[in-house]
């Protein structure tokens, strides 16, 4: 992979800012209150005993899984994210709808899953459409 070049469209700027700031926020609410997310993880069912440290690194391995998409998107420009990105918003959109008391009850999941949609949506721009099918000029044609 190679590194794209070039000013980025507004819509890819914003797809990376909107989504490097909910992994930020998801870090941050996860670290500032370790015991609840402690209880969040161990509400996964993942028959895992959960203390503090297992607690920070997985939230900590969260983070930068929620940073690949950005990377891939805003450094690489590669195409394949966007539609990597888009299935699991289609799947995260099947599960909000699958759960709609929970979005009830915690107005605050709606809110961001509602902005990481917007998000994707960006990624469905004319300047972003540009932005992924641009082609590098090939330095045996100015020879």
């Amino acid at each position: 992979m190679k590194l794209a070049s070039g000013p980025r469209p507004l819509s890819i700027n914003l797809f990376a800012a909107i989504l490097l700031a909910l992994a930020c926020w998801n870090l941050t609410v996860a670290l500032f209150d370790l015991p609840a997310q402690q209880d969040f993880l161990a509400s996964l069912g993942l028959g895992l005993e959960w203390n503090r440290d297992w607690t920070i690194v997985t939230s900590s391995a969260w983070f930068t899984i929620e940073l690949i998409p950005v990377v891939l998107v805003w450094l690489v420009a590669a195409g394949f994210a966007r539609w990597f990105i888009t299935a699991m918003a289609v799947i995260k959109i099947v599960l909000i709808l699958s759960n709609l008391p929970m979005l009830y009850a915690l107005p605050g999941i709606l809110a961001g899953q509602s902005i990481s949609l917007v998000a994707v949506a960006l990624l469905f721009t004319p300047g972003a459409n540009a932005w992924f099918n641009r082609e590098e000029a090939d330095a045996a044609l100015f020879n």
